[in-house]
C-alpha cells in the first residue's frame, strides 16, 4: 500500500452492505485519487483468499490483511454491526488508539457505540454516515449532480475535520459538522430521498390508470352501467385493485432480495440494480397503498347496502337485512386485514418506529405484514371467485374484476411460500456459518483495566435531548424497513 506521506490510507472494517455501499461512492466520487487511499478487510482473511479476491466486488478497492491495514492506515471506518465494536475495539485497540475511528453504526443498546465506549477521552473517534442507507448509496451514480448528505460529530475537532475532507473529497459527500452534544439527534437518524415517493408515485399512478380503464370499459361500456356511477361506484373498483396490487409489490422485493441471498449463499455478492430500485422505494409504495386502501374503505361505506351490494345481503329485496354467509366471511377476512394494515402505518412514523426493539419491528414487517397480504386477497377471491367459471357472464369478454386483481398478489404469496420452504432447507449452512462469522468478532476478550496507557472509558449512560429525556435508539437501518430499504 502507498505510504501515509503522500496519500491518507483509509481502511474499512467489514464485508456488509454499508462496507459495498461506501466502496461504490470512493469508486464513483474519489476525484482526487492521488491523495485518498481506501482498502477494505475484516477479521480471519486468510492469504488464499487475499490471492483470490483482490478486490472488493466490482469496485476495485483492494483487500487487505487486517494488521497491517490498521497500522498503514490514519482513519478506520467500522462498517460492522454494532455488537462487534466492542470485541474489535477490544483485540486491536493497541493498533487504533492513535488512529480516526469512524462510528456509522446505528444500535438500539447504549454503550455499543463508540460515544458509549470512548465517550468524552483522548481517543479520536466520529460519528458519521449512519444517517444515510446502503441502498441509497449503491445507487448513486457519477453523474448524478445533487450530493448525497451527511451529519457528523466528534470529540476532536481536528478528526472531524479530516473525516469531512475524505468525505468530501473521496465519497462526494455534502457534509454537515454539528457540536458533540447533539449527538443524540444524529446517532440514530436516517435520511429519506424524495426520489422515492416520485418512483412510487409513478408507479401507483399506472396501476390506477390501468386498473380505471378497465373497469370503465368493463361496467360503463359493456355491461351498461349509467355513467353517473363512474366517480364512486366503478372507480371504487380500480381503487381497491391499486390498493392490493400496490401493497403486493410493495412486498415484492424484499422477498426477492431474501430468495437471492438465499440462492447466491452469501450477501457479499452484489445485488441486481432493479432489486437494490425495489427495495429503496418500499416504503413510500407501501404508503400509498395505504391511502387508496383508506379510500376505498370511504367508497364503500358510502354505497353500502342492497342496492349496491346485493349478495352480500341474505334478502337483497328487504328493506333491511342481515349479511349472508359470503358477506359475513369476506368483510372477516377485510376487517383484520385492515387492521393488520393499519399497523404497518402506524409503525412507519419515526416517533413510533424509533421506541420499537429490533424484534418487534420484524414481527410487525414480516409476520403482520404478510397476514394483511393474505387477508386482502381473501377478502377479493370469497367475494367473486364463484363467478370465475361463468364466462358466458362476462362482459365484453373481460374477466371480473375479483379475478384480475388478486393474480399479482396470489403470485407474490406463492412465491413467498417458495421463499420460506428453500430457507428452511438451507437453515442448517447459514446458521452454521454465521455462528462462525460472529464468533470471529464476539468471542474476542479485552480487559481495557489492564493496559494503563489506555484513557478511561466513558459508562453506556442514557444519552438525554435538550430537554433532558431519556433519547430512544432505532433498531434498524434503511435497509430493514418493509417500507424502505
Amino acid at each position: 500500500m502507498h505510504g501515509i506521506e503522500t496519500m491518507t490510507e483509509t481502511l474499512i472494517i467489514g464485508t456488509g452492505d454499508m462496507a459495498h455501499a461506501l466502496c461504490h461512492l470512493f469508486k464513483n466520487r474519489n476525484y482526487k485519487g492521488r491523495e485518498h487511499c481506501l482498502t477494505v478487510s475484516k477479521p480471519g482473511l486468510s492469504t488464499q483468499f487475499l490471492k483470490s479476491k483482490p478486490t472488493f466486488h466490482d469496485t476495485g478497492v483492494p483487500f487487505a490483511d487486517l494488521e497491517d491495514a490498521i497500522e498503514a492506515s490514519a482513519i478506520i471506518i467500522f462498517a460492522v454491526p454494532a455488537s462487534a465494536l466492542r470485541g474489535l475495539l477490544g483485540k486491536y485497540f493497541p493498533l487504533l488508539r492513535t488512529k480516526v475511528l469512524v462510528d456509522i453504526t446505528n444500535s438500539n443498546m447504549r454503550g455499543e457505540d463508540l460515544h458509549g465506549m470512548l465517550g468524552l477521552t483522548e481517543t479520536q473517534w466520529v460519528k458519521a454516515f449512519n444517517d444515510n442507507g446502503a441502498v441509497d448509496m449503491l445507487l448513486d451514480q457519477p453523474y448524478n449532480k445533487k450530493p448525497m448528505l451527511t451529519t457528523m460529530c466528534g470529540t476532536d475537532l481536528n478528526a472531524v475535520d479530516k473525516i469531512k475532507r475524505f468525505a468530501e473529497e473521496a465519497l462526494g459527500f455534502g457534509v454537515r459538522i454539528v457540536p458533540i452534544d447533539q449527538y443524540s439527534k444524529i446517532a440514530m437518524h436516517q435520511n429519506s430521498v424524495g426520489q422515492d415517493w416520485i418512483y412510487s408515485t409513478y408507479i401507483v399512478l399506472v396501476l390506477f390508470v390501468l386498473t380505471e380503464t378497465y373497469s370503465v370499459l368493463r361496467y360503463n361500456v359493456f355491461k351498461g352501467y349509467a355513467w353517473h356511477h363512474l366517480p364512486i361506484q366503478v372507480t371504487n373498483k380500480a381503487i381497491c385493485w391499486t390498493s392490493l396490487n400496490a401493497f403486493a409489490l410493495c412486498m415484492l422485493p424484499g422477498l426477492l432480495a431474501r430468495m437471492y441471498d438465499t440462492f447466491q449463499h452469501t450477501k457479499m455478492k452484489k445485488k441486481p440494480d432493479f432489486l437494490l430500485f425495489g427495495l429503496r422505494i418500499r416504503k413510500a409504495l407501501g404508503l400509498l397503498a395505504l391511502w387508496f386502501l383508506g379510500l376505498h374503505i370511504i367508497m364503500s361505506l358510502l354505497l353500502f347496502n342492497q342496492k349496491y351490494y346485493g349478495k352480500f345481503f341474505e334478502d337483497p329485496k328487504a328493506y333491511s337485512s342481515k349479511l349472508s354467509e359470503m358477506g359475513e366471511a369476506s368483510f372477516f377476512f377485510a376487517t383484520f386485514g385492515t387492521g393488520f394494515y393499519i399497523i404497518l402505518g402506524v409503525c412507519s412514523l419515526p416517533s413510533v418506529g424509533a421506541q420499537m426493539t429490533s424484534r418487534s419491528w420484524q414481527l410487525v414487517y414480516g409476520e403482520v405484514a404478510w397476514l394483511a397480504l393474505l387477508c386482502g386477497t381473501v377478502h377479493v377471491l370469497i367475494m367473486g371467485v364463484a363467478g370465475w367459471t361463468k364466462l358466458d357472464k362476462w362482459p365484453g369478454g373481460m374477466p371480473p374484476i375479483t379475478m384480475t386483481s388478486v393474480l399479482i398478489p396470489m403470485l407474490v404469496l406463492f412465491l413467498k411460500l417458495v421463499q420460506k420452504v428453500t430457507s428452511l432447507l438451507f437453515s442448517r449452512s447459514r446458521k452454521t456459518n454465521s455462528k462462525s462469522e460472529v464468533n470471529k468478532y464476539s468471542e474476542i476478550s479485552f480487559d481495557f483495566s489492564k493496559h494503563a496507557e489506555v484513557p478511561e472509558m466513558a459508562p453506556a449512560s442514557p444519552t438525554r435531548n435538550e430537554d433532558n429525556t431519556s433519547s430512544s435508539s432505532d433498531p434498524k437501518t434503511k435497509d430493514d424497513e418493509i417500507w424502505n430499504v
